[in-house]
């Protein structure tokens, strides 16, 4: 993991919400999954996401440009003033982001329900493949935990 990945403030966790919705706000995704969109590395301006947006959410410039700054202070994105306007581009790709989400939520499942997290995941895996990388997930989260404990 970066050290900018490691900067990313993802705490919440809505089960009831589909895809990044479950990680973000309904404006939050929307943003995200259109600066994902574009290439990877390309910034883009609060001004292209808006016009993007507006023909399907019809939502007030400044909206955006607030939702923009705070996914900026939850590490998602960075701005960079190029011109008059700030430019905005993703610190994680997607995946990366998906990733850490799911490895984030499933590290507090075990931490806090270790025995009851470990036997419904394991049910749900038929593929021995799959198993195997959880297996592995699971072990590196518990020698990093065990790591963290010890350097208290």
């Amino acid at each position: 993991m970066t050290e900018r990945e490691a900067d990313i403030d993802i705490s919440t966790l809505r089960l009831d919400q589909p895809g990044i919705r479950a990680a973000l706000g309904d404006l939050e995704s929307d943003i995200m999954e259109r600066v994902w969109q574009h290439p990877a590395g390309e910034s883009v301006t609060v001004r292209a996401i808006w016009q993007e947006l507006y023909p399907s959410r019809s939502i007030m410039y400044t909206t955006v440009m607030n939702t923009m700054t705070r996914l900026a202070r939850k590490g998602l994105l960075v701005a960079d003033k190029g011109g008059q306007a700030f430019e905005y581009r993703a610190t994680v790709d997607r995946d990366a982001f998906v990733d850490r989400f799911v490895g984030g939520a499933l590290e507090h499942l075990l931490v806090n329900f270790g025995g009851a997290t470990r036997t419904h995941l394991r049910t749900l895996v038929d593929d021995p493949r799959v198993r195997e990388r959880f297996q592995r997930l699971v072990d590196q989260i518990e020698a990093r935990r065990a790591t963290d404990e010890s350097e208290d």
